[in-house]
C-alpha cells in the first residue's frame, strides 16, 4: 500500500502528453518573451536615438544661424531664429544661448517653465568644444532630454547652445508597446499551451492504440498485432518493433508448448513401461531369473529417463547462459583420435568402417569435455543411423582462421522437409524413429548448444537413403 504522500505524488505526476504540452508552451513562451524584450529594447534604443538626432539637427541649424547673425549690430532675439529656419524640429524643441561666461543670452518662447539646469560638466565640455547629452526627470512630469554644444566661429567659442525637448511622445510609444506586449505574451503563451496539448494528444494517439492492443494480448492469444499507421516516423518503427517482439513471443511460447508436449511424450513411454513391469512383477510369482530380467528392463528405462532429464538440464543451463565452458587450448587432431578409439568397438558391432581422411593440426580455445561430448554425439548418431557394412568418414581441415570437422556417413539420410527441424528438441524424423525407437531427439540440440558456446557453426546436409554430412566450424588459435 502507498502512503497518503505517495498517492498524491502518483496522482499529480504529469503524463507524457501534459509534459510535452508544458515543454512546448514553455519553450514557445520563452521565445516570445525573448523576442518581445528584444523588440522593446530595440524600439526604445531607436526612439531615443531618433530623438537625439532631432536635437542635433536643431542645434546645427541654430548654430549656423547664430554664426551668420553674429555679425549684425543689433541684439539677436528668438524671433530672428524663427524667421531664419524652416526646420519642423525647430518648433517642437526649446533652446537657449549662453555666453562663454555662462550668462543667458536668448531662450525660446516654448522653454519649459520648470528650471532645466545647465550643468557645470556640460558647460565645461562645451567650452572645450565637446557636445554633451543629458536627461532630467521631475516627479509627476515628463522627462527632459537636453543637448549642450558649443557654437564655434573662427576656432573660437562664441556661444554655448543648449537644445532640449520632452520625451513625452517617446514614453507614450514605449508605454503602448509595453501594454501590447503584456497583453499578447500571456495570450500567446496560453494559445501555445493549448496548441501543444492538442498536438501532443494527436501525436500520441497511435501510442494509445498500441497500449490498447497490447492490453488485449495475452499468453493465450498472441496473434493480435499493433496497427501500423502510414509514415516512416518513430511511432511506425515502435509499432513494427512491438509486432516483431510479439511474433518472437508467440514463437517462443509455441516452442515451449511443443517442448512440454514432446517432453511429456518422451517421458510417458518409459514411465508406462516401468509401471507395467512393476504391476507385472506384483501380479504373479516369478523365478529369480525372471525377476532379474524385469529389474534389468526397468533399469534400462530408468537410465533412459535419467539421460533425458540430464540432457534437458544441460539445455536449460545453456538457454539461461549458466553453462559457460572452461576455455583452454585444445588440440583437435588429438581429440579426434581419442574419440575414434572410443567408438571403434561400437562401429565394429555393425561392421561399419571408420575412416580418418585428413587430420590436420588445429588448436582452438574450448572445453575439452564438452568438445568430446560433441564429437561422440555426432559420431554415435552416424553409427546408429548407418546400416551394417556402411562407412563413416572423418576429416579435420584448416581454412583461413577456422578449423573444419566433417563427419560423413552412408546412412539412411534425412528427408529434405525434415532438415530445418533436426535441431528442434525432441524432434525425430520418421525413418529415425523406425530405426532407433528409443532415442530422445535431444542429441543434435545439445551439439548445437556446445558449438554455439564455442563461437562456432554447425551445418547438416543430407540425401534421403544416401547419407548425411555434418560440418562443424571453429575459430582456432593462431600458431
Amino acid at each position: 500500500m502507498f502512503s497518503r504522500g505517495n498517492r498524491w505524488r502518483l496522482t499529480l505526476r504529469p503524463s507524457i502528453r501534459n509534459r510535452l504540452a508544458l515543454w512546448y508552451g514553455g519553450i514557445l513562451g520563452g521565445v516570445f518573451l525573448f523576442l518581445g524584450a528584444l523588440l522593446y529594447l530595440r524600439l526604445s534604443q531607436s526612439a531615443h536615438s531618433d530623438f537625439d538626432r532631432s536635437l542635433r539637427l536643431t542645434a546645427e541649424a541654430l548654430a549656423r544661424l547664430s554664426v551668420e547673425q553674429s555679425r549684425f549690430t543689433h541684439p539677436l532675439t528668438a524671433d530672428d531664429f524663427l524667421q531664419g529656419t524652416d526646420d519642423p524640429e525647430f518648433f517642437t524643441n526649446f533652446f537657449r544661448f549662453y555666453t562663454p561666461q555662462g550668462d543667458l543670452e536668448i531662450r525660446s518662447r516654448n522653454h519649459p517653465k520648470r528650471t532645466v539646469p545647465l550643468s557645470p560638466d556640460a558647460f565645461e565640455s562645451a567650452l572645450r568644444q565637446k557636445t554633451t547629452f543629458e536627461s532630467f526627470s521631475y516627479p509627476g512630469r515628463d522627462q527632459i532630454r537636453v543637448m549642450t554644444r558649443p557654437v564655434v566661429d573662427q576656432a573660437k567659442v562664441i556661444h554655448v547652445l543648449q537644445v532640449g525637448g520632452s520625451l513625452k511622445h517617446v514614453d507614450e510609444v514605449l508605454t503602448r508597446l509595453r501594454f501590447i506586449l503584456l497583453l499578447t505574451l500571456p495570450t500567446a503563451l496560453l494559445v501555445a499551451l493549448i496548441g501543444g496539448w492538442f498536438l501532443a494528444h494527436h501525436a500520441l494517439r497511435p501510442v494509445d492504440a498500441m497500449a490498447q492492443i497490447a492490453r488485449q494480448i495475452t499468453a493465450g492469444d498472441l496473434s493480435r498485432r499493433v496497427p501500423i499507421h502510414r509514415g516512416e516516423d518513430e511511432l511506425t518503427q515502435l509499432a513494427a518493433t512491438f509486432n516483431t517482439m510479439f511474433e518472437r513471443l508467440e514463437e517462443s511460447i509455441q516452442r515451449i508448448r511443443q517442448f512440454s508436449a514432446d517432453a511429456s511424450h518422451e517421458l510417458r513411454t518409459p514411465l508406462t513401461i516401468l509401471k507395467g513391469e512393476a504391476e507385472l512383477a506384483l501380479s504373479e510369482d516369478y523365478t529369480n531369473e525372471e525377476y532379474k530380467a524385469l529389474i534389468v528392463s526397468s533399469l534400462e528405462e530408468i537410465n533412459r529417463i535419467s539421460r533425458i532429464v540430464e540432457d534437458l538440464f544441460l539445455l536449460s543451463k545453456a538457454d539461461l547462459g549458466k553453462e559457460k565452458p572452461e576455455m583452454k587450448p585444445v588440440q583437435l587432431a588429438t581429440l579426434i583420435k581419442e574419440t575414434l578409439s572410443q567408438v571403434t568397438l561400437l562401429a565394429a558391432e555393425k561392421e561399419i568402417e571408420l575412416l580418418l581422411d585428413r587430420n590436420e593440426e588445429a588448436v582452438i580455445a574450448g572445453d575439452i569435455d564438452r568438445l568430446r561430448e560433441l564429437l561422440l554425439n555426432v559420431i554415435e548418431n552416424a553409427i546408429r543411423y548407418t546400416p551394417p557394412k556402411g562407412r563413416i568418414t572423418l576429416s579435420l581441415t584448416r581454412d583461413g582462421e577456422s578449423a573444419f570437422i566433417q563427419v560423413s556417413d552412408t546412412g539412411i539420410g534425412i528427408a529434405e522437409e525434415a532438415l530445418p527441424k533436426i535441431f528442434d528438441r525432441f524432434y525425430r524424423a520418421e525413418n529415425a524413429r523406425a530405426m532407433h525407437p528409443k532415442g530422445s531427439g535431444l542429441g543434435l540440440s545439445i551439439c548445437q548448444s556446445i558449438v554455439f558456446a564455442h563461437q562456432g557453426e554447425i551445418d547438416v546436409k543430407s540425401l534421403f537413403n544416401r547419407g548425411t554430412t555434418v560440418t562443424i566450424r571453429f575459430p582456432f588459435l593462431m600458431d
